[in-house]
C-alpha cells in the first residue's frame, strides 16, 4: 500500500519493475495499427534493443548506423516499444503501472502469444497522468505493447519505469490528515474505502520506543455489506507530545512509523506499512520574507536551489543526492515540474527523512487536469518536507483543502520565498 505514493489506490504490494527486455521500433504515422498489424508487416531489422522504455528515443536513435537514422529522423513518427510479459504463478489480481507518458497520444496493448488474441488496454492524450491498468485475470505469457503516436524524435519516451503489482487490500479513495494541534499534541486523521471483507481495521504509530493505537470505524452504509465487500473505513489517532519533524538547519526531522492491522474474516491479520509521518507546523512571514517551522524562524536568507527531477531515480541514488544538497548547506529544493516529472516518492522520503525542504510547482495537462490534481495531491498528502505548493489561481481553494499543512502559494504572486 505504500509502493508508489504515500497511500496508492490499490493496496499494492508484489512490485516487479519491467525495466529489461524492451524492444523499440516506428513506423510512418498511422502505418500500424495494432500489435497484429506490426507483427504481419514489420521486418525484423525495424527493431532495435534498448535498455528500459524511459529512456527518450533520441537517446536510443543515436546508437543506430547512419542509415537507420536517416528512416526515424523524417518528421513526426509512431513509436512502438515491446517486452514479454510472462505468466504470474499465482492468479492474485495484478495491475500494470504507468507514471506518466512523454507523449500526447499513447496507446498500451497486451497481445497473447498462443491465441494471437489482443485486447487495447488504455488510450491517453495526457502526458503528466499516472495510469493503473488491471490485466486481465489468469493471462498466459503475452507481449506488452506502448505505442506513442504522432511524435518527434525528440519528444518520445516515459518519465519513469512500468511496472506489474499485486496487492494485500483492495483499498482506493484513501485520504490522510496529519495535523500539530499544539506543541504537545498532534491527530492524524485516515480515511479510505476498502473492497473487501474485513473483521477490523486500526492505525498504530510508532517512535523511538513509543507505541499509539486507534480502531478504525465502519461507516453506516457500509456496516451493513461489510460481510460483502468492504465499505469506507475511518478513524482519528491521537498522538501526545509527538518528537517534532525539523529542517535541518533547525534540529533532526524526526518521523513515526505508520501502519494498517486489518483483521480478517478467516481470523489471519495483514500488517500494511503507510510510511512515515512529519509532525511540523509552517507558516509564512511575509514582510521579512521567511518561512517559520514549529514557531521558529528559518535562517534568512533561505538557501535553495533549483531541482529537475531525474526520470528514474533509485531510493539510493535519491537518499545521496539529497545528502549532498544537505552537505552543502541546501535548505530547499525548488522543483518547478513545467511539464516535466513531478518529484518522485524516492526524493519526497529521502527529504522527509534528511530534512529538506521542498517548494513544487504543479503543472497541470489541460488534457487531463482534474484527474492530475487529484493523483497529485493524493501522492503529497502529509508530507513533512513539502513546504510549499505554487498553483494556479484556478485550484487554489482545492489544493488548501488537501494540504492545509503546507503552504499554498499562487502562481502570480511574486514574494520572496
Amino acid at each position: 500500500m505504500r509502493s508508489r505514493g504515500r497511500l496508492a489506490a490499490g493496496g499494492a504490494d508484489l512490485a516487479e519493475p519491467l525495466d529489461d527486455g524492451w524492444w523499440w521500433g516506428s513506423s510512418a504515422p498511422g502505418q500500424w495499427d495494432s500489435p497484429q498489424t506490426v507483427l504481419r508487416l514489420s521486418q525484423e531489422p525495424h527493431w532495435h534493443a534498448c535498455d528500459g522504455p524511459v529512456a527518450p528515443i533520441d537517446t536510443l536513435v543515436r546508437r543506430l548506423d547512419s542509415a537507420a537514422l536517416s528512416a526515424v529522423h523524417a518528421g513526426v513518427r509512431d513509436w512502438w516499444l515491446c517486452r514479454p510479459l510472462p505468466a504470474c504463478a499465482d492468479r492474485r489480481r495484478r495491475w500494470l503501472e504507468l507514471d506518466g507518458l512523454a507523449g500526447r497520444r499513447a496507446e498500451l496493448w497486451l497481445h497473447q502469444v498462443e491465441t494471437g488474441h489482443q485486447r487495447l488496454l488504455l488510450r491517453s492524450d495526457s502526458a503528466l497522468l499516472r495510469h493503473r491498468v488491471e490485466l486481465p485475470a489468469g493471462a498466459a505469457d503475452t507481449v506488452l505493447w506502448l505505442v506513442l503516436r504522432d511524435e518527434p524524435v525528440s519528444a518520445v519516451g516515459l518519465w519513469r519505469p512500468v511496472r506489474r503489482v499485486g496487492e494485500r487490500l483492495a483499498v482506493d479513495a484513501p485520504a490522510l490528515r496529519a495535523r500539530l494541534l499544539d506543541a504537545d499534541r498532534a491527530r492524524l486523521a485516515l480515511r479510505l474505502r476498502v473492497h473487501e471483507p474485513l473483521l477490523g481495521l486500526s492505525m498504530v504509530l510508532r517512535h523511538a520506543g513509543r507505541r499509539w493505537q486507534a480502531p478504525m470505524a465502519l461507516g453506516a452504509l457500509g456496516a451493513a455489506a461489510a460481510g460483502q465487500g468492504g465499505g469506507l473505513w475511518q478513524g482519528l489517532l491521537d498522538v501526545e507530545a509527538p518528537a517534532l519533524w525539523w529542517p535541518h538547519a533547525l534540529g533532526e526531522p524526526a518521523l513515526h512509523e505508520l501502519e494498517l492491522h486489518a483483521l480478517l474474516p478467516e481470523g489471519g491479520r495483514r500488517v500494511l506499512p503507510l510510511g512515515r509521518i512529519g509532525w511540523r507546523r509552517i507558516a509564512h512571514d511575509r514582510p521579512r520574507g521567511r518561512l517559520i517551522i514549529n514557531g521558529v524562524p528559518m535562517p534568512a536568507p533561505l538557501r535553495r536551489t533549483r531541482w529537475v527531477p531525474g526520470a528514474q531515480m533509485s531510493a539510493t541514488e535519491a537518499a545521496a543526492q539529497v545528502a549532498q544538497a544537505r552537505a552543502a548547506g541546501i535548505d530547499l529544493l525548488d522543483i518547478a515540474s513545467a511539464g516535466g516529472p513531478d518529484a518522485d516518492e524516492a526524493l519526497l522520503d529521502a527529504c522527509d527523512a534528511q530534512g529538506l525542504l521542498i517548494g513544487h510547482g504543479l503543472s497541470l495537462d489541460s488534457a487531463a487536469a482534474s484527474a492530475q490534481l487529484a493523483q497529485q495531491l493524493a501522492r503529497w498528502q502529509a508530507r513533512a518536507s513539502l513546504a510549499w505548493v505554487r498553483v494556479p489561481e484556478s485550484v487554489i481553494t482545492p489544493v488548501m483543502q488537501a494540504l492545509p499543512e503546507s503552504l499554498c502559494l499562487s502562481c502570480a504572486w511574486s514574494g520572496v520565498l
